[in-house]
């Protein structure tokens, strides 16, 4: 059974991602997202990976994002999955970008919210991964190599 990777920050990033029950029912899957105080998911079984919730404002952005990485690449090596699969948002860029450079299969799927201009996670990403997939036709004009999926909700 094939084994996916999926990553998304704490809050709605999460909610989509859970959202794909078909899928999930379906592989092999292991769950990334942040810590905080806020969460329940009570749609996933059982996340296996926590990292610390990352702010671009914070004065430790740049060392939390930095050790991120370190992060990512525990979690790769000791999950080895064949895909990685993620909505957003910062913290999947450490993942997203170490798959790929490990030969992973990666997709991005852009947040709903993002109806006319990608999220700065997904103009990071565009260019580094296997598929991207937006969930309105608006945006998708703008991006060559976006592909509609349609809305997750």
């Amino acid at each position: 059974m094939r084994k996916l990777l999926l990553v998304a920050s704490s809050g709605g990033h999460m909610e989509e991602l859970t959202r794909l029950k078909s899928i999930t029912e379906r592989y092999d899957c292991c769950w990334v997202t942040e810590k905080n105080n806020f969460q329940k998911y009570g749609k996933v079984e059982e996340i296996q990976y926590y990292v610390p919730q990352v702010n671009r404002r914070e004065i430790l952005f740049p060392l939390k994002f930095f050790l991120l990485f370190f992060v990512a690449f525990y979690v790769l090596i000791k999950e080895k999955p064949e895909v990685v699969i993620s909505t957003g948002a910062l913290i999947s860029y450490p993942f997203c970008r170490l798959a790929k450079m490990m030969g992973k299969k990666v997709i991005f799927i852009e947040s709903f919210a993002r109806v006319n201009e990608l999220s700065l996670t997904g103009k990071l990403l565009y260019k580094h991964v296997n598929t991207f997939i937006v969930q309105w036709s608006e945006i998708a004009q703008k991006y060559d190599k976006a592909i509609v999926g349609g809305g997750i909700f």
